[in-house]
């Protein structure tokens, strides 16, 4: 487990977005596709308008975001919409979530199926990006919720709305070779102490890279820590 500090979330979100460039040209010198997963939230939306400043070649890219709320996919608090309006090029490669034109239920068997088209053999993603809610939650896997799904899961009464969401599973997440939380903000100082301790059962703490996780943190948390 690695630890990189920032002075502020902007130099984060920079150094996060580089380090992403040199290994996605790293990977793909030897792969022929390389498969990452994109987190929302306020850290999660800067990083992906920060890719969107660097040359990135995305047509060997498979993106998908870890979650979803299941809203119409024009609507503001859709995950997807906010990075698309971040990153426009981000529309053409994206591997979307459902809407509500279908059951929450349908919905999630849907993107389920998608997913067992993948090599699920080995590992499953080569980059996991994920942020985190002052109560440890990653993607929408909060504590103390049920989170039944061999690879996606249904949310039907999330805490933070809306209360309808789709989410990767634990096992989904923890089939990523990397996983990289961004943190900032003294709010997030006391998820991240717990999480970095596996055995402390919340969310953060449950998702691990197979070959590296790193922290990308800023002053506020490091300093706490």
């Amino acid at each position: 487990m690695t630890i990189r500090s920032a002075s502020n979330s902007k130099a984060l979100v920079e150094t996060a977005s580089q380090d992403f460039a040199e290994l996605a040209n790293q990977l793909l010198a030897s792969k022929e596709q390389i498969r990452v997963l994109l987190t929302g939230g306020t850290l999660g939306i800067e990083f992906i308008a920060q890719l969107g400043k660097l040359d990135l070649n995305l047509s060997r890219i498979w993106l998908m975001f870890s979650d979803e709320r299941f809203v119409a996919l024009d609507h503001p608090d859709r995950n997807e919409h906010q990075g698309i309006s971040a990153w426009p090029e981000l529309a053409n490669y994206l591997v979307r979530f459902p809407g509500p034109e279908m059951t929450l239920m349908a919905a999630r068997d849907l993107v389920e199926s998608e997913i067992n088209q993948l090599d699920l053999e080995h590992t499953v993603f080569d980059l996991t990006v994920l942020g985190m809610g002052p109560d440890a939650h990653v993607a929408s896997l909060f504590p103390g919720h049920e989170a039944k799904g061999e690879w996606v899961i249904a949310e039907s009464n999330s805490p933070k709305p809306p209360s309808e969401r789709l989410s990767l599973s634990y096992q989904a997440l923890n089939r990523s070779e990397r996983v990289w939380f961004l943190a900032a903000g003294e709010s997030k100082s006391w998820a991240v102490s717990q999480s970095l301790r596996a055995d402390s059962g919340l969310p953060a703490a449950s998702v691990r890279g197979i070959s590296e996780t790193v922290w990308y943190l800023d002053s506020e948390i490091t300093d706490a820590l």
